[in-house]
């Protein structure tokens, strides 16, 4: 092993570490805005100038796009042959639409039980529902990008990459081609996710400046800026004292995302205790409404007591901490894990046979020592 190997290796886990830190902060942000709801006739029905639906209000235009810009940064490397795209595709299938079906028709059917206005049930599976349009879109971006890197050479990736992301700003942003008026696999969405997935993919894709992102002397003021100037004009945004509409408005959803994915990259915030949460951040994902809904609707059942920081605190950690506990339940079972989490059921169930044998193994030892002594 040369003596680079280490550094190397040392690098790697750093990146690794501030990816899943990253995803933590973001996961904290989305379950706390699971609990106050998009206006004051959901969640905890804050009135909109609550401090608490102001904070949440602030990183409207942030939360979505930081998590496409993390799936890029961690996207594999398009080469543009046909069976990698195969592959990918397929993987990506498993991955984000099972459990988007799965999950999302459970979710379906507990708000009907609770006599909650909704979509028809077949609607679900391609159209925008709930929180889980975002893995539509995601399948959609990945599938474009593979799709079209074949037809045009992987050694144009990275252009490619760039073309798209140019493509989500005109056309979202800018409105210069049509949306479709039924967001069919939640199409409108993707648009505008298009510039933060490539931008994410570039950066990961290109070492040099992903480097100087990490460790230039002036990353850091410049990360920190960039996020508090979103921040601020989050906030503004939040308490209307700026109101803007069409083009103007979506323009600024894209800058306001860009400033928190670049931001963060920049600032690099590392936790050793977030970074183990963001290892969960796709069960936290998928699974935090469920237990966020349950402390709202016990919150009200009491007919509101407790001091409403408190519970909102409660609500998150519960939101964070549930999904954690119900993926452990989940992967005990292959086909579950399949289902719900996208996990490979052939690989679990080839995992659980290794760990039998190495567990009867250990056994065997013992008692195979305690023969030959006696004997």
């Amino acid at each position: 092993m040369t003596s680079a190997q280490p550094q190397l290796k040392a690098s790697i886990l750093a990146q690794r570490a501030e990816i899943d830190t990253l995803r933590a902060i973001v996961c904290v942000i989305l379950v706390l805005h699971h609990m106050v709801g998009i206006s004051p006739s959901h969640g905890l029905e804050l009135p909109l100038d609550h401090p608490i639906s102001l904070l949440s209000h602030t990183t409207e235009d942030m939360r979505m796009p930081i998590f496409s810009f993390i799936s890029g940064m961690v996207f594999v490397r398009v080469t543009g042959l046909w069976p990698d795209a195969r592959l990918t595709i397929r993987k990506k299938a498993r991955r984000l639409l099972l459990p988007m079906a799965s999950v999302a028709t459970v979710f379906w059917c507990a708000r009907q039980l609770v006599n909650t206005d909704q979509i028809p049930l077949p609607m679900i599976y391609v159209s925008s529902f709930a929180h889980f349009w975002f893995l539509q879109a995601s399948f959609l971006i990945m599938t474009a990008a593979v799709l079209i890197t074949c037809v045009l050479g992987g050694a144009h990736h990275r252009k490619i990459a760039a073309g798209l992301a140019v493509i989500g700003v005109l056309w979202w942003g800018l409105g210069l081609l049509p949306l479709p008026q039924t967001n069919w696999f939640s199409i409108t969405n993707a648009a505008f996710l298009l510039p933060f997935f490539m931008s994410g993919y570039l950066v990961s894709q290109t070492p040099h400046l992903r480097l100087s992102l990490r460790t230039a002397p002036w990353a850091r003021p410049a990360g920190g800026l960039l996020l508090a100037m979103g921040l601020y004009v989050g906030w503004r945004l939040a308490t209307h004292e700026l109101i803007l509409t069409g083009t103007p408005r979506r323009l600024l959803a894209i800058a306001l995302g860009a400033s928190a994915c670049f931001g963060l990259l920049m600032l690099r915030p590392h936790s050793a205790r977030l970074a183990r949460i963001g290892t969960n951040a796709y069960a936290i994902y998928l699974f935090h409404v469920f237990f966020t809904a349950a402390v709202t609707h016990t919150w009200w059942a009491l007919a509101s007591p407790g001091n409403i920081w408190a519970v909102t605190l409660l609500g998150v950690a519960i939101g964070m901490i549930g999904p954690v506990l119900l993926q452990h339940l989940i992967v005990r079972s292959p086909v579950a894990a399949q289902l719900f989490l996208g996990l490979p059921a052939a690989r679990l169930r080839a995992g659980k046979q290794t760990d039998t044998q190495k567990g009867r193994a250990k056994t065997a030892r013992p008692l195979q020592k305690q023969t030959e002594t006696s004997a």
